[in-house]
């Protein structure tokens, strides 16, 4: 439908952002938040950790790619100049907010950005990164309007009035919708809803 994908290695900024995706987060400490809520996640009792011979489970595992990506800039006057880098500013939507604050936090580990064609392809074709780690769905950011963007600009998010991210524009292209849908989703149908809001 004439969205354009917008690749980009993104840095956060936190009000206090990072390479090569800057936030600005909406707490204080977003990764405090974080672990509060995963140290209050009740323990884990299953048939399967019994036969594994686990008796609870109460920490979260590795993350995926062996390490936490976190794209936060804990500099202010980093994360003021990476504000004022920004040619342009977008608004994001829910949808895409979440993404950003995924990326920001390392919930997308190992992606230290938004994925560009190459990744997005490998994902969409056989739920990989290039790097082989597995990967069920591509993320990336859809802008409707790319009026005036070129590679290589910085754009500052923002979402519900606020600061997010500061993003490094590696690419810009079109994905195929269409060939997503069938192969992530398995059908092209828009009675599929997520099918219908790609």
């Amino acid at each position: 439908s004439g969205c354009s994908a917008f690749l980009v290695h993104v840095f956060f900024v936190s009000v206090v952002l990072s390479p090569p995706i800057v936030a600005v987060p909406m707490f204080s400490n977003p990764s405090r938040a974080l672990a509060r809520l995963v140290a209050r996640a009740p323990a884990v009792r299953s048939p399967l950790h019994r036969q594994a011979g686990f008796s609870t489970v109460s920490a979260a595992g590795a993350p995926h790619g062996g390490s936490l990506v976190d794209l936060m800039v804990k500099d202010a006057a980093q994360a003021k100049a990476l504000k004022a880098s920004a040619v342009k500013t977008i608004e994001l939507n829910e949808r895409q907010a979440c993404d950003v604050f995924c990326l920001i936090n390392g919930a997308f580990s190992p992606l230290s950005g938004f994925m560009d064609e190459a990744a997005y392809d490998t994902v969409v074709q056989d739920m990989r990164l290039p790097e082989k780690q597995l990967f069920g769905l591509p993320v990336t950011l859809d802008l409707s309007d790319i009026e005036g963007l070129k590679s290589g600009d910085k754009l500052l998010l923002r979402w519900g009035g606020e600061d997010v991210a500061v993003l490094d524009a590696s690419s810009i292209w079109k994905p195929n919708k269409v060939v997503e849908a069938k192969e992530v989703y398995g059908t092209s149908s828009l009675e599929h809803p997520t099918v219908y809001s790609l």
